[in-house]
């Protein structure tokens, strides 16, 4: 029986890598509704991580300042006096309001607004990069799967072969020194199985820290794959232009959340030069002194002759010029990053291609033809198990370089914030406060 080319069948149909989104047919898939599903999990159980919580607790507490802000800046004093002047008892209540001269209840208010607006900037910053990392550990864990998978029929191809040598050499057809081949190879296969055991543990973890519940639907795992594999067909194959990257850039939540930033400390630095102006308290006082109802008015204004609080508002106006260069490296930043992005993705685009073509058949043709030579008597033992391992490691290759090129999927996904259509515009509506 020839057990290693079907050995070799079974391994390349347990490893399903899809190396191309187009090559994969969606109707033979999962259907539509199944995927939605898969979506929808994700999506509620992204909501509940901490750092997704986190943000949505900073965007309410903002919405708070927010309305806190556009409230009036002062509220009325209100004075009462009483004093005995021989027998006459006198009193007086004063009613005084500081009035806000500036108007810096309107700056307050758009520096909140400002701040609230970057919160929720912050809060999309943080769904998507959850998001993000909830699929690159799912798809670190079906690669971890896969080549455990790997190793496990590659420890069953050696003992395998390891018996027909055995029966090989009791007629004479095989040396010793083969069967010693054999199981040297075999022996130095317990380090790689080990270690894939141990990547596949690690992987689980984690996955469970991002999806704690993911083991009661690991269906929806392999659904998220394919609709990962099927978004490629979305990416086009064309550079794009330094203009789409300056466009993708800016609208991308870190480079909004800076220049909201920005503008915030802008009007804070207004308001600092704001204090620096005096604002007029104004009173108005009813009472009786002896024998005569007195009737008075107040006028006061704020001395800044001990602290002109200039350097306060030279500090606010500095840090604002530090929040406008911080955006622009921001944004620079985030160019480069949709540049490298963009190529990555690409490079493993095509080296993945280009790997599907060469093993189109999952190596089945190359584990057929090392054994017909070998049982031929055309190929040696030692030189037949160093071919084995180069076809095994061309396999588990294969396995990398779908995990890297999914994983440049999600970057890129990411830094376009494409991942959001990735999990339908449905993600937009957890917010916690509509916009």
């Amino acid at each position: 029986m020839n057990v290693i080319p079907v050995m070799a069948f079974a391994i390349a149909s347990a490893l399903a890598i899809p190396a191309y989104a187009s090559d994969i047919n969606s109707s033979n898939n999962t259907n539509s509704h199944f995927h939605e599903a898969a979506r929808l999990w994700l999506q509620s159980r992204i909501a509940q991580t901490p750092q997704v919580k986190a943000a949505a607790a900073q965007q309410n507490s903002r919405a708070l300042w927010t309305q806190a802000a556009a409230q009036p800046l002062y509220n009325p004093e209100l004075q009462t006096r009483l004093e005995q002047e021989g027998s006459n008892n006198n009193y007086a209540l004063e009613i005084s309001q500081k009035i806000d001269w500036w108007n810096q209840r309107e700056a307050r208010s758009q520096q909140q607004q400002r701040l609230q607006q970057q919160a929720g900037q912050q809060y999309q910053q943080s769904l998507q990069q959850t998001t993000a990392d909830a699929l690159a550990a799912i798809v670190r864990y079906q690669s971890a799967q896969q080549r455990d998978q790997l190793m496990q029929r590659l420890q069953q191809q050696q003992q395998t072969l390891t018996q027909l040598i055995e029966q090989r050499r009791s007629i004479g057809d095989l040396s010793a020194l083969d069967a010693e081949l054999a199981l040297l190879a075999q022996s130095s296969l317990l380090a790689d199985i080990a270690a894939s055991q141990a990547e596949l543990s690690a992987a689980a973890a984690q996955l469970s820290a991002l999806l704690p519940d993911w083991q009661q639907q690991p269906q929806y795992l392999n659904a998220l794959i394919q609709q990962l594999d099927n978004s490629a067909q979305q990416l086009s194959q064309q550079p794009l232009s330094d203009e789409q990257f300056r466009q993708l850039a800016l609208s991308h939540p870190q480079s909004e959340s800076a220049r909201l930033f920005w503008l915030a400390e802008q009007q804070r630095a207004q308001l600092s030069r704001d204090s620096l102006r005096a604002e007029p308290t104004l009173g108005v006082s009813a009472g009786r002194n002896g024998e005569e109802d007195v009737l008075g008015l107040a006028l006061s204004l704020p001395l800044n002759v001990r602290s002109s609080y200039r350097q306060a508002a030279a500090a606010a106006n500095g840090e604002a010029l530090q929040a406008e260069a911080e955006f622009y490296v921001s944004l620079q930043q985030q160019q480069q990053q949709l540049r490298a992005s963009h190529s990555r993705v690409q490079a493993y685009r095509r080296q993945v291609k280009q790997w599907q073509t060469l093993m189109s058949d999952g190596g089945q043709r190359s584990a057929q033809l090392l054994q017909q030579q070998w049982r031929n008597g055309d190929l040696s033992t030692s030189a037949y198990i160093q071919a084995s391992a180069q076809w095994a490691a061309s396999l588990q290759a294969g396995i990398e370089l779908t995990t890297d090129y999914r994983q440049a999927q999600i970057q890129w996904l990411s830094d376009s914030q494409n991942i959001r259509r990735f999990l339908s515009a449905a993600a937009n509506t957890n917010s916690p406060i509509s916009e």
